[in-house]
């Protein structure tokens, strides 16, 4: 794949959520003698026209979404120039409702996404698709939070080999020569042994939630440093080629996170902020996490009942430290997969590793199934490895180090973003602090 299109493209997972399926229709209409569409270009090269009809799952001044009938939600840019067809006296976008039958007229810009050029009102949706379209995440999610960008994609089998367990992990690419080794995580690695351990088992379960939600509860207000390495793939087996590393003081306070000293390679982009937001972030095309403080953990016990968790096993060489397997249905708030305009809210599967005498939550692993058939990407893996912060008089259980995994459909075009966090402390304080053993 040329140097381009990874540099262009832009794969986000997130708190988003599913679609309604079956009830509207999806029409390409090409324009005039264009390129095939490409993984990197899913709807064609610039400048090429998109028709799309949908429900109305969500509008205002800067973005539409519809929700298309195979599952996936499609993002059109608004600005100035739309047209609005309403059919009424009123031609603007507050003519609208949520849940309305619409059909868009879209372009491709230089970056692949769809900037819509008119609106137009098709008919009212029935009662049955404006209760699906009402209890979909894109309509419920905070629309600024919990966005992440990387550069790529791939598909899926029983015998499919691209699994973010089987590859390798490369180290951070530093973003200053002064940044030495990474934090050090929780000390749980090592092989897992595999037991018969009772489905039903959930004993834990009760205790690790508490723990989990007393923890988020109790977060202060924070500043880290984060960084962000992108590597890709083009080969079989794997073989991490880095890209860039992107990095910034993050400050989470109030449940809202800001970013300073804003770097990519070492460098502050000409346009960035004193203090950016998770948009600025995400504008940059690069591979960006936000949201992290509120962790997987607390996200997947938002969403799952205690019986959704199965004990597995033990950790081989550390019996104190269970392994539990779960899963999550479509339109959860705990996954979503975005590249460029296409959103998709999959059900997924996953993994957590639990210290049975402190209940601490000490690694998550997520992995979406059953993506829609025409979403770029086939293979999206999200992981976190937790680590102890000390902090004042206080011990903190925060993310230390994160990966995430995707693959364009069938191929072995394959992104990994290594995301680092270091020297944690008080939002209003300037000492360091480091992950304990």
């Amino acid at each position: 794949m040329p140097a381009s299109t990874w540099k262009s493209a832009a794969l986000a997972f997130a708190l988003l959520s599913g679609p309604c399926a079956g009830l509207y229709a999806q029409t390409l209409r090409p324009s005039g003698n264009i390129n095939p569409a490409s993984p990197g270009w899913p709807f064609g090269p610039p400048h090429h026209r998109v028709t799309l009809e949908g429900i109305l799952a969500h509008a205002d001044s800067e973005m539409v979404s519809v929700a298309l009938p195979d599952e996936r939600i499609i993002r059109f840019r608004v600005d100035h120039r739309t047209q609005y067809k309403t059919g009424a006296a009123s031609q603007e976008l507050a003519a609208f409702h949520v849940t309305d039958v619409v059909s868009i007229d879209s372009e491709v810009d230089g970056k692949g996404y769809l900037v819509a050029k008119s609106i137009r009102f098709v008919r009212n949706s029935s009662p049955e698709e404006r209760g699906r379209v009402l209890h979909s995440p894109e309509l419920l999610q905070d629309w600024t939070e919990n966005l992440l960008r990387p550069d790529q994609s791939t598909g899926a089998s029983a015998a499919d080999d691209r699994r973010l367990s089987s590859v390798d992990k490369p180290n951070p690419i530093f973003d200053r020569p002064e940044n030495g080794p990474s934090l050090q995580r929780a000390d749980y690695r090592g092989e897992s042994h595999r037991g018969t351990g009772n489905s039903t088992d959930s004993d834990l379960i009760p205790f690790v939630r508490r723990k989990v939600n007393e923890a988020f509860e109790s977060l202060p207000s924070l500043r880290a440093r984060e960084v962000t390495s992108l590597f890709h793939s083009t080969s079989n087996p794997v073989k991490w080629i880095p890209d860039n590393v992107v990095s910034a003081e993050i400050a989470y306070e109030e449940d809202r996170e800001s970013y300073s000293d804003i770097q990519i390679d070492g460098k502050r982009p000409a346009d960035a902020p004193d203090t950016g937001t998770s948009d600025y972030m995400r504008s940059m095309d690069k591979a960006w996490s936000t949201g992290d403080f509120e962790t997987i953990a607390h996200c997947i016990f938002s969403d799952l009942q205690d019986a959704d968790f199965h004990l597995v096993g033990t950790e081989h060489n550390q019996p104190d430290v269970s392994i539990y397997k779960f899963e999550g249905g479509r339109n959860s708030t705990c996954l979503g997969l975005k590249f460029r305009s296409e959103i998709a809210y999959p059900a997924y599967k996953g993994l957590m590793k639990v210290r049975r005498q402190t209940h601490e939550v000490l690694h998550v692993e997520l992995e979406a199934v059953d993506v829609p058939e025409a979403f770029p990407l086939d293979r999206a893996e999200r992981s976190i490895d937790f680590g102890t912060v000390q902090i004042g008089n206080n011990q903190y259980l925060l993310p230390a180090t994160g990966y995430w995994f995707g693959c364009f459909r069938n191929s072995y075009s394959c992104f990994l973003n290594r995301i680092d966090f270091r020297d944690y402390r008080r939002f209003e304080a300037d000492s360091r602090v480091e992950f304990g053993k």
